[in-house]
This record gives structure tokens, sequence and C-alpha cells, in this order.
């Protein structure tokens, strides 16, 4: 099992701006789909430099500490499906 660590720059009422620190920005944008499907967010991903840089994602709405778990939750379930195509190859 991989574990994604999430480091939490900033946490207000109506908005998170959280670290993925090993990740790609790839990885984050994938997460940020997820955020936007759910709706009733703003959200995106950047990173400070394409080499040596964190990922940050940027969350703005209602209860953003919310969504990023559902998000999380439906990028997981997402990503098995696709092992579970892969493997009936």
């Amino acid at each position: 099992m991989v574990c994604l660590k999430i480091e939490v720059l900033k946490d207000e009422k109506d908005y998170l701006e959280v670290m993925l620190p090993g990740e790609d920005l790839g990885f984050a944008n994938f997460i940020v789909e997820q955020l936007l499907k759910s709706g009733g967010v703003f959200a995106a991903a950047s990173v400070d430099h394409p080499i040596k840089g964190n990922p940050v994602i940027r969350i703005k709405g209602k209860d953003p500490k919310k969504s990023l778990s559902k998000a999380v939750d439906a990028a997981k379930k997402e990503l098995s499906s696709a092992v579970a195509a892969v493997k009936k190859l």
C-alpha cells in the first residue's frame, strides 16, 4: 500500500492549501480533477520548479478539507479500477 503524504500550508475557513511532498504535478492535477468533478469548490495545482518543486494544491469553497478527502477517495477508487482492468489483460 502506498501512503500519500499531505502537508498543510494554509488552513482557513473556506480555503485550504496543501503540499504533496515527493509527488509530481501530474498526480496533483489528478486530485484537482477529482475535486472539480465533485463540484462546489475551485481548485488548482502548481509547482514552483518543475524538477525540484513539490506540487501545491489550492482549494477554495465550503469545507475544503472534506472536499479533499472525498477527492482522494474518488482517486483511489478510480486507480483501483484501472489496476483491476490491467490485471485482467
